[in-house]
């Protein structure tokens, strides 16, 4: 008798906990707000409930992001910290690139050498100045790709070992691994503004990129020159994201993806450790014009979320 009575209060508190996540989830879509519970069912179910979440100071207001979304989330649980429009499907550019890289991660090995198709070198956009006939190897091209958002290194990638339309349904395939349900792929530099995902989708994404090391090793590099395999030909490379290229530096940066289209507006997913814990912060669509907006935004959100949580 004991056990079911157990059992039916087990039921009601899990009952009345899925109802208040989902009054949380409304609200957000409103305005910044606070969030209770995992973003995600993949994390949801593994690691929510073996850890205290974090906790949030009472004397914290809600911090003012200008944009359209934003998440931020505590790495450790994927616990999200603060939500506006976190679910909302919308173009994210070239923060793209973070799944174009994870997919290359998984599907070459680093010193292998990818000779550039004339295609990929033409593409529109960013570029790390690729030139046809061009033999790079695959680590070089990640770091074209993360650093200087190079959109002929993305092509690159995605078209070494096949098609690019084979590449991107790998992308699109991990993407349903990972739970991102508001995230779907089109092409592998972000270019097309049919491409979507939301800010949680990202911010689980890239939590999930930083546990590779050479991920991390990349997007935490400032600068670095880069050759192609007989040394012929040279590429200088600068991070786009001013956290990390001394523009507007954030103590305990990890590196991030920033990301940029006419529709997409400006976006930067980063991620920063502070007293043992990480955060990762996602901006999409800064409602300045400025390049420096989402940098901005992200500094103001990641500072809040150290100084209003005891972790």
């Amino acid at each position: 008798m004991i056990y079911k009575k157990i059992l039916f209060y087990a039921l009601i508190a899990a009952l009345v906990g899925i109802g208040g996540y989902q009054l949380l989830k409304a609200n957000s879509k409103v305005d910044g707000k606070v969030m209770g519970a995992a973003i995600n069912s993949v994390y949801g179910e593994k690691v929510i409930a073996a850890r205290k979440p974090p906790q949030r100071k009472s004397d914290v207001d809600d911090p003012k992001i200008y944009a359209q979304s934003a998440a931020l989330i505590d790495k450790e649980t994927k616990y999200p910290l603060y939500s506006k429009g976190a679910d909302n499907a919308v173009p994210i550019a070239s923060v793209t690139k973070v799944m174009t890289a994870i997919v290359s991660l998984d599907t070459y090995k680093l010193d292998e050498v990818i000779e550039v198709k004339q295609e990929s070198a033409e593409v529109e956009g960013s570029k790390i100045d690729l030139v046809p006939g061009e033999k790079i190897s695959v680590e070089n091209l990640l770091y074209g790709l993360l650093m200087n958002s190079g959109n002929d290194a993305a092509k690159t990638l995605a078209n070494g070992r096949g098609s690019e339309e084979n590449f991107v349904a790998a992308m699109n395939k991990k993407a349903e691994e990972l739970g991102l349900r508001n995230t779907k792929y089109y092409d592998p530099a972000g270019l097309n503004d049919q491409g979507h995902s939301s800010a949680f989708d990202v911010a689980v994404l890239f939590s999930y990129a930083i546990q590779n090391e050479t991920f991390v090793k990349i997007v935490n590099t400032p600068e670095k020159d880069i050759s192609s395999q007989d040394l012929s030909v040279h590429h200088q490379l600068k991070s786009s994201n001013r956290l990390i290229n001394g523009e507007m530096p954030f103590e305990g940066v990890i590196g991030g993806k920033t990301g940029y289209t006419p529709d997409a507006g400006h976006s930067l997913v980063c991620a920063a450790s502070k007293g043992g814990h990480t955060l990762i912060s996602v901006i999409l669509k800064t409602d300045s014009s400025a390049k420096e907006a989402s940098a901005q935004e992200t500094q103001k959100l990641l500072a809040w979320g150290f100084e209003s949580f005891v972790f």
